[in-house]
């Protein structure tokens, strides 16, 4: 519950800036370029940091590390309800996405610590669905305290990072005693089971090379979605700011519902005939199967069609989400968040790259199926590219957790 929680807390964090983007631009005379650029400026901080938090994570007493992480990008979101420049606003994102990139190697850590292999997909999928439950609170308080005209912006800035603090309260009072403990370190008796390698040799292992393709695909297309689909929806679609509000509450929503469900999916189809791996492969195929769903965006702009089929996208996703981390902890034990950091800081320097060129491409072109209609058609693709390099995961035996 504590992780769903700090997921939530974190995304919250990171989509105020999106559900407020018409208001921030006009505040800070900003196209679509300079929008594009600012979410860079938190991605390339990002990247940077997951890499520095999987060692860490891999290392360090995950109770603590957890506390900090939060407090850090809390205090970052606060003070950007103060930035009256653009260059202390960049700041402030560059220090959120520096305690952000810490949530998912240490969440994922605790949960390949603490949970059984078989039940991972459904754990993953439960603490990740705090990233739609933020994303739909967020919305929902720009409607109840955010004015017609962007008045109260920053007291929402405010609101979100406050929330960081209560959590770090709870989660230390939560963690006591033996708990903590088993959180904090690998259980003894894990890790003399477990075969060891070093570092180095993990490049050498065709399950890294396959979770590293599947992790970059799904996150290219999340974060595309997370940053551009509401662009996408007022200036395309033609919704209004008020609108959108409502539209991003029913996307995050679906989003959640396909987190918890595709996990629980996961978790029941495992059988003594249908092995954990083959049960991944298919769901995972199938979540990417829903992705596809943006594809009508090329024939029918219709907003009637388009909305519900982007909910069901959202779904996808997170399923595919679900089924990524389950990957990663099938990583050889002591290099789990080294290697989801590796994973993320590449596919955050790919996404800071993207993000101003999109931006660009809008602000000089006017395709007859909407300035971002393009980029949301190509990235319903790639969780489908995800699925086929899944396909090829090799099989194990029953009991076995080994490196192939």
């Amino acid at each position: 519950m504590m992780l769903l929680l700090a997921t939530v807390v974190n995304y919250m964090d990171r989509q105020t800036l999106g559900s407020l983007a018409t208001y921030i631009k006009a505040d800070f005379h900003l196209n679509e370029e300079g929008y594009g650029k600012l979410e860079a400026v938190f991605g390339y901080s990002y990247a940077a940091f997951v890499i520095v938090a999987g060692f860490m994570a891999d290392r360090w007493n995950l109770r603590w590390l957890y506390a900090i992480a939060l407090l850090v990008w809390s205090v970052a979101g606060f003070a950007t309800g103060f930035a009256q420049t653009l260059l202390q606003l960049q700041i402030c994102r560059a220090i959120l996405g520096a305690g952000e990139a810490f949530n998912w190697p240490v969440a994922v850590n605790i949960i390949r610590r603490i949970i059984p292999r078989e039940a991972q997909g459904l754990a993953n999928g439960i603490f990740n669905s705090g990233m739609t439950f933020g994303a739909v609170l967020t919305p929902l308080m720009v409607l109840g305290l955010v004015g017609p005209h962007g008045e109260g912006w920053r007291q929402l800035f405010m609101l979100t990072g406050a929330a960081g603090a209560i959590w770090v309260v709870l989660w230390l009072w939560g963690t006591r005693g033996a708990r903590g403990a088993e959180i904090a370190l690998p259980a003894p008796q894990a890790v003399n089971e477990a075969v060891v390698i070093p570092f180095r040799e993990i490049f050498l292992l065709r399950i890294f090379w396959i979770t590293m393709a599947v992790g970059l695909a799904v996150n290219i297309s999340w974060h595309f979605y997370r940053v551009w689909l509401p662009r996408h929806l007022v200036v395309d679609l033609h919704f209004t700011d008020q609108q959108l509000q409502y539209l991003l509450i029913a996307f995050y929503l679906t989003a959640d519902v396909g987190s918890i469900a595709i996990g629980y999916i996961a978790r029941r189809l495992v059988t003594p005939e249908r092995s954990v791996e083959r049960t991944r492969k298919l769901v995972v195929l199938a979540a990417a199967g829903l992705c596809l769903l943006a594809t009508p965006v090329a024939f029918i702009p219709s907003r009637t069609l388009l909305v519900p089929l982007y909910c069901l996208v959202g779904a996808g996703l997170m399923g595919v989400f679900a089924m990524f981390y389950a990957f990663v902890q099938d990583i050889p034990p002591g290099h789990t968040s080294k290697c989801l950091g590796l994973i993320g800081a590449t596919a955050w320097l790919l996404n800071s790259q993207l993000h101003p060129l999109v931006g660009r491409y809008a602000d000089t072109h006017a395709h007859a199926m909407g300035k971002f209609a393009p980029m949301i058609l190509v990235a319903g693709i790639l969780p489908l590219l995800a699925a086929l390099f899944a396909l090829t995961w090799p099989e194990q035996r029953r009991g076995e957790r080994t490196a192939h």
